[in-house]
């Protein structure tokens, strides 16, 4: 027995054609959409916590120097988050201890708390943090 040649008026697949273009249509919007998106979040929340490290350890340099908290550490840990494109009102800073003699560790942490939402998927909460130890270079 022969086969009929395909899309002649034998094949009795005939009607079937195109119904896998029409499925691919359906289908991978649904799973490409939700995977893209999913880079593109996780691309900010990594960028985020670059940027936090970033200001950690420009913030514990400038504490290393200064030999304490001061308003220049606050301002230098500010302008990174800035320039980082992250409000520094969302950012806990804790610097401990707020005064250091020389060669004491200076550690400096941010934390922050960022949003994940991926369309299909879901949205959750995600806490970012970063943490920098410098010594003192200041003795008091």
């Amino acid at each position: 027995m022969t086969r009929p040649r395909p899309g002649s008026r034998e094949d009795p697949r005939r009607f079937e054609r195109g119904v896998a273009t029409v499925e691919a249509v359906l289908v991978v919007p649904l799973v490409l959409v939700p995977v893209l998106l999913s880079v593109i979040v996780f691309g900010h929340l990594e960028h985020t916590k670059l940027v936090l490290d970033a200001a950690a350890a420009a913030g514990a340099r400038q504490a290393a120097v200064a030999g304490a908290d001061t308003a220049a550490v606050r301002t230098r840990i500010d302008d990174e988050l800035r320039n980082g494109g992250i409000n520094p009102n969302r950012v806990t800073v804790t610097i401990e201890p707020g005064i250091a003699n020389w060669g004491d560790p200076i550690r400096v942490r941010l934390e922050v708390g960022d949003q994940a939402s991926i369309p299909f998927l879901g949205s959750w909460s995600v806490p970012l943090s970063a943490e920098f130890v410098t010594r003192s270079e200041v003795t008091h």
